[in-house]
């Protein structure tokens, strides 16, 4: 139970308030066939989990066939990748037209970000712009089938922040 809820007349406005400035909902995923990437002990029942020793993201391909995936969850995952870039058209190229890939990360400017001498990379709300439609970069960037859908940056306290973000394939 939560310490604090605000009052139903008040979750009703900013409900109203965030679909007014345009900000996606949260699309229902098809959890027909879901794959959890860098699930460590993260599982979820009755997907298909991938991570260490098995698979080393740093080194191997997503051993799937094309658009084998409906739904594919990377929580606390892509932080810890030397080759971010690699893994999203790794992930892009695994996910169904339609399909969803939820990610959590830790927002770069909180404390989770620079905790663990393992993360290899920092992300905000921008990132997947700068990524997916950056007319200006050459390294890549080119090709991608995302629509950034939810993207919230949530937490209790500022050092626990962290990017909520739900990308669908096109």
């Amino acid at each position: 139970m939560p310490l604090w809820m605000p009052p139903s007349n008040l979750l009703g406005m900013m409900e109203l308030s965030l679909a007014k400035k345009g900000i996606a909902d949260w699309e229902q995923d098809n959890l027909d066939k879901v794959l959890n990437i860098g699930c460590g002990e993260k599982m979820i029942a009755g997907s298909t989990s991938l991570d260490l020793p098995e698979w080393d993201a740093d080194k191997m391909d997503i051993p799937f066939d094309d658009e084998t995936f409906t739904t594919i969850f990377a929580i606390h995952f892509l932080e810890h990748i030397e080759r971010p870039v690699y893994i999203l058209r790794e992930l892009q190229r695994v996910l169904q037209v339609g399909g969803h890939l939820n990610i959590a990360l830790p927002y770069y400017s909180a404390q989770a970000a620079y905790q663990d001498l393992d993360h290899k990379s920092f992300w905000c709300e921008e990132t997947w712009r700068n990524t997916f439609n950056n007319p200006y970069s050459v390294k890549g960037h080119q090709g991608w089938r995302f629509r950034v859908g939810a993207n919230f940056i949530i937490g209790l306290v500022e050092r626990n922040m962290m990017l909520l973000t739900q990308l669908t394939k096109e």
